[in-house]
């Protein structure tokens, strides 16, 4: 072997052995919200949290069960008779109970979010989907029209 070729084997090895190549994966959560109570002046709250659990992450490598969050895609449900709903899709880090980041999405839609990127993806972190309508002068409930889901989007360490 010649002094050049030799060369180029051991940069090339040094190259390569520096590259690491992250995995992508993703992880769906579905839930069927309950219906909401609507106070007659305090109008209605509804939330629903998609909590990632261990299980959750059975299948998946022991290194790329941490990550890095790159997109939330969700499936909003909407609450029937409402005509003031609103909804947003909050993300909470792990097993903590205040959302660090809320973001408004459409009730009744689905979507991708990339306002989350870069946030931390391991077990224990929850996202939500809360809805709220105005109070309407009357004491009732609405029905939500389907399950609702979230998607985490995230790329191993």
């Amino acid at each position: 072997m010649n002094k050049m070729s030799a060369s180029a084997l051991l940069l090339s090895t040094l190259v390569m052995s520096g590259q690491s190549f992250a995995t992508d994966y993703n992880i769906t959560k579905e839930r069927q919200p309950n219906r909401m109570l609507v106070l007659s002046s305090a109008g209605g709250l509804s939330s629903e949290l998609f909590y990632v659990l261990n299980m959750d992450l059975r299948d998946i490598p022991y290194r790329d069960k941490t990550g890095t969050i790159t997109g939330i895609s969700y499936v909003s449900a909407n609450f029937s008779e409402s005509t003031t709903e609103t909804a947003e899709l909050c993300y909470y880090r792990a097993y903590t109970n205040n959302p660090i980041k809320c973001v408004e999405i459409q009730p009744n839609s689905s979507g991708h979010v990339t306002a989350f990127n870069g946030f931390e993806f391991k077990a224990g972190i929850t996202a939500s989907i809360v809805h709220r309508v105005d109070a309407t002068g009357s004491f009732h409930y609405l029905e939500p029209n389907r399950k609702e889901s979230v998607t985490f989007h995230y790329s191993a360490n």
